[in-house]
């Protein structure tokens, strides 16, 4: 155990988000996992962090990090970018100087950020990553 992990969260208003965590251990038949995460704090003292059971299907690893030297983002990228304490999928619309507009399809909402805390957008599918498409 104490795999490195991201979870995507299922659950309304965290749709489209992932947050670092290690397992635990294993519950049950291992379809379910015990989680710390690495930025999520307990709502008793809002300092430990929180311990969740979650089920495999929203388990995967830590997407390998791609240098911006290799690929540049540019307009209509799918990143994720990192707010309140997780990742979250966006489309890149527009660089302004250093930093980039994202729109959020989960919130209808466009933000700007700097671009230390976007990542390219990467789904684990069949045991590797994967760029999805607009298309």
């Amino acid at each position: 155990m104490n795999d490195e992990v991201e979870v995507g969260s299922e659950e309304k208003g965290y749709l489209g988000s992932y947050y670092k965590a290690t397992i635990l251990y294993p519950v049950g038949t291992c379809s379910d996992y015990r989680v710390k995460y690495k930025t999520l704090v307990s709502d008793n003292d809002q300092t430990t962090p929180l311990e969740w059971f979650i089920r495999a299907s929203e388990l995967r690893p830590v997407p390998p990090e791609i240098p911006r030297e290799t690929k540049p983002m540019e307009t209509y990228d799918i990143v994720d970018v990192y707010d309140n304490e997780g990742w979250w999928i966006g489309v890149i619309t527009a660089k302004v100087e250093q930093e980039y507009r994202v729109y959020f399809p989960t919130t209808k909402q466009e933000i700007v950020y700097s671009a230390y805390k976007l990542r390219f957008h990467q789904e684990w599918s069949d045991g590797d990553w994967k760029f999805p498409s607009l298309g």
